[in-house]
């Protein structure tokens, strides 16, 4: 993906570029006339699951460098351990913009009952995006290779 990874600054941008599509999408959602939907409990469990799968296979690969190695272990599955961890990472930064956006459309209207009851909800769903931006920035943090002492050393 980057040469140098994934930083936060890149994961709060996704947030930041997906939070105003959001936004912009329920506004005219709510101005047709319709309530916003509420938020499904599954997502955080889905959202749940995956951060544990990217974390169990960023500790693999950690596993590998420190010496552990296990007789099927690949480059290639080291590489697709990156990749599901900078992925993980850049899909909880779009599912904290996606629902922040909802909050952002939801809160003038929060008195509605219905909107009341979506508050903690959206609160979990977007605490949920965060812990899978966190545990795919540590899973690609575990997957960097160590520095070669040699690469610093003049010729």
């Amino acid at each position: 993906m980057l040469l140098d990874g994934l930083r936060p600054v890149h994961l709060v941008t996704v947030a930041a570029a997906t939070t105003l599509f959001s936004a912009v999408l329920w506004h005219f959602y709510a101005r047709s006339g319709s309530l916003l939907p509420g938020p499904a409990w599954l997502t955080v469990v889905v959202l749940l699951v995956l951060a544990v799968l990217v974390l169990w296979g960023g500790w693999q690969v950690r596993r590998y460098q420190h010496g552990r190695h296990d007789k099927d272990f690949t480059v290639l599955r080291a590489a697709r351990a990156l990749r599901l961890a900078q992925a993980g990472a850049i899909t909880g930064a779009v599912v904290v913009g996606w629902f922040l956006g909802h909050l952002a459309i939801l809160l003038p209207d929060r008195d509605l009952t219905p909107y009341a009851r979506q508050l903690v909800p959206l609160g979990v769903l977007i605490a949920a995006g965060v812990v899978l931006s966190v545990a795919g920035l540590l899973a690609q943090h575990w997957c960097r290779l160590p520095k070669d002492p040699r690469d610093g050393a003049a010729t």
